[in-house]
């Protein structure tokens, strides 16, 4: 027992708040570091079921299991490019634009807006100061390809950061998640417990749907867009599969890809005028997006991330203004972390009990849920550690 006097409300406070201003500051100074960080938890958090089900199912322990799976990881990020690369040129090379036509309808459309405007509009000069406009654009090349040098330069040691990073926070995750918990009142644990599974089921939820979601989608469109006679189907599959990440933005970008595509290499057995058929395959896309938007995501991901419309935009609107690139793909599952911290602090402050609400997933072809309370204990938690993670 020490003697020295306990610290008063009014110290902890002023410890409290001089901490949070630090934290504040490190994070704004580091803010560099910090997407990569983010994207180096992503890695390890993704990865750590493996290795937890390696290390459960075999004799190895989690110093073995690690490099396993992470080699392994590599491994298959290094062959996905490899494989798709030549797939994605041959569909990129039966993309058969007719230049010189479109070049004669832009001649004609402009020599009908020239003789529709008179002398009120002078084309001409229109298009000299745009031919201008593009030569100033397109001239510094050297400085764009020497820009372009220094952006790969510096992506290859952000990567070699990112791997490096997610090695070690796969590594130590348990044992950083058990001193985390240490740090938490003996009162408090299993309502940390609860919280923490219900931001895990978030996340897990989340990456999983979003996983199977892009596979699923992307299948459809390829194969649809096959069937409808489009040469670059596969292409599209890809397209439609990487923008389901987006949120509610994905399918607009995707669709107009498809219309594109559609009007400029039309069908090979629908004979329709090209403007007809990328209408049809719009309306395609219109049909698949009310698919997905009404049926796929609520039975695939579930009620955690049901969030409205407008409030996913506003946070992508955001995200990307914040984080880029990362923040528009985290935006959805960050504001249904906030969501769900803030009902917890609400509950707090009123006294509202249970303090955790807890939103059930249905499984595929079910109805979502709405949350439902998560009943409270009082029996102290059984340490969650295996003999393997010990002997790690």
């Amino acid at each position: 027992m020490t003697s020295a006097p306990r610290w008063t409300p009014e110290t902890k406070r002023f410890v409290f708040v001089v901490c949070a201003i630090l934290l504040a500051l490190a994070v704004w100074y580091f803010s560099v570091i910090l997407a990569p960080l983010v994207v180096a938890v992503i890695i390890a958090y993704l990865l750590t079921p493996a290795v937890n089900w390696l290390s459960r199912q075999t004799p190895l322990s989690r110093g073995v299991a690690v490099p396993i799976v992470y080699i392994s990881f590599l491994i298959i990020l290094a062959l996905i490019p490899s494989l798709l690369a030549p797939l994605v040129v041959q569909q990129i090379r039966q993309i058969d634009l007719d230049l010189q036509n479109l070049s004669d309808q832009f001649n004609t459309v402009l020599n009908s807006f020239n003789h529709a405007a008179g002398d009120f509009v002078d084309t001409e000069s229109l298009a000299q100061q745009a031919e201008g406009s593009l030569n100033q654009i397109f001239s510094p090349v050297a400085e764009l390809a020497a820009t372009l040098a220094v952006g790969i330069a510096g992506g290859v040691i952000w990567a070699i950061f990112i791997f490096v990073v997610g090695y070690y926070l796969l590594l130590d995750g348990n044992r950083f998640g058990r001193w985390v918990g240490s740090w938490v009142p003996q009162d408090y644990h299993h309502e940390f417990n609860q919280l923490r599974a219900a931001l895990d089921a978030v996340w897990k939820s989340y990456f999983l749907g979003q996983v199977i979601l892009a596979v699923l989608v992307g299948t459809i469109i390829g194969a649809a867009t096959a069937i409808l006679g489009i040469r670059s189907a596969i292409l599209l599959g890809l397209v439609a599969a990487l923008l389901e990440l987006i949120p509610n933005w994905g399918y607009g970008v995707s669709g107009a890809v498809g219309v594109v595509f559609a009007y400029f290499q039309g069908s090979t057995w629908i004979p329709l005028p090209p403007w007809a058929f990328a209408l049809l395959v719009g309306g395609f896309y219109f049909l698949m997006w009310q698919i997905d938007t009404n049926y796929l995501i609520p039975r695939i991901i579930g009620n955690r991330l049901q969030l409205p419309p407008a409030v996913i935009i506003v946070g992508i609107i955001a995200g990307a203004s914040v984080g880029g690139a990362l923040g528009l793909l985290l935006a959805a599952p960050t504001i249904a972390t906030v969501r769900l911290l803030g009902s917890y602090i609400y509950r707090r402050l009123l006294d509202l009990e249970p303090y955790v609400l807890v939103y059930e997933s249905p499984a595929i072809g079910g109805e979502p849920s709405e949350p439902v309370p998560h009943p409270q204990h009082t029996e102290p938690d059984e340490p969650e550690s295996s003999a393997h993670e010990q002997s790690a």
